[in-house]
């Protein structure tokens, strides 16, 4: 039989209630970054991030929105491009993030996945993304589809996120915004204010323990 580990090594660090209390408690409205991924002038997805920011805003979020165009496909130059340097700034001045993608042949679009391309698991001692909470949506130009929220939560799940359950998937996006690029009263509407609603609920109740919710045994003990 394998030996288990002995559990008086000090890289084990067990985890107990008494260290998931936080020592402090933030104060500050949650932070929270918002990322679209179309550059088309008329950007269905950039229309739905910009109306859960609205709402985030409402619920007493400070929040950011990056754009996308000009930022270059990874490795294609260093990461001081100052593209990069303002999407890493934000992801790690964030304490959650909305991702919005188009369904794009059954997926999120490469304008998309080239953004969270440039966010490695870690620079250094900071992680851009690791323990961050998440909230995933996606426009369809048709008939409602799952696949680009099923492929952000993949993507988030590997970029270390604590993805909440709910999510917003908008089909035939282009009727439902008017002349002033609103979002029009529907279920779909209820839905996106909804899961605004519920990232802002798991952003307050996790970000204090962020850090003893990602800790990982295999890491501690490289660490020593």
């Amino acid at each position: 039989m394998n030996d288990l580990p002995n559990i008086s090594e000090p890289h084990l660090d067990l985890p107990t209630l008494e260290k998931l209390q936080p020592k402090k408690h933030a104060t500050h409205a949650p932070r929270i970054l918002l990322l679209y991924g179309s550059l088309r002038p008329q950007s269905y997805s950039r229309l739905l991030t910009l109306e859960a920011e609205r709402l985030l805003q409402r619920f007493g979020a400070e929040t950011r929105v990056f754009d996308p165009a000009g930022l270059p496909m990874v490795d294609s130059v260093t990461p001081d491009h100052p593209k990069v340097r303002e999407l890493r700034e934000l992801s790690n001045w964030s304490e959650g993030q909305v991702w919005c993608s188009p369904e794009r042949h059954g997926n999120m679009t490469g304008v998309f996945k080239t953004q969270i391309d440039w966010l490695p698991l870690e620079i250094g001692a900071l992680r851009p993304t690791q323990g961050r909470t998440l909230a995933v949506m996606q426009v369809c130009g048709g008939s409602q589809s799952f696949n680009a929220v099923n492929a952000l939560r993949v993507l988030g799940r590997w970029m270390r996120m604590i993805t909440i359950p709910n999510q917003s998937s908008v089909a035939k996006a282009y009727t439902e915004f008017d002349e002033h690029g609103r979002m029009k009263p529907s279920s779909y509407y209820d839905r996106l204010t909804d899961v605004m609603e519920e990232l802002i609920k798991f952003t307050l109740l996790t970000r204090d323990s962020a850090d003893y919710l990602t800790s990982r045994y295999s890491e501690r003990k490289e660490l020593g």
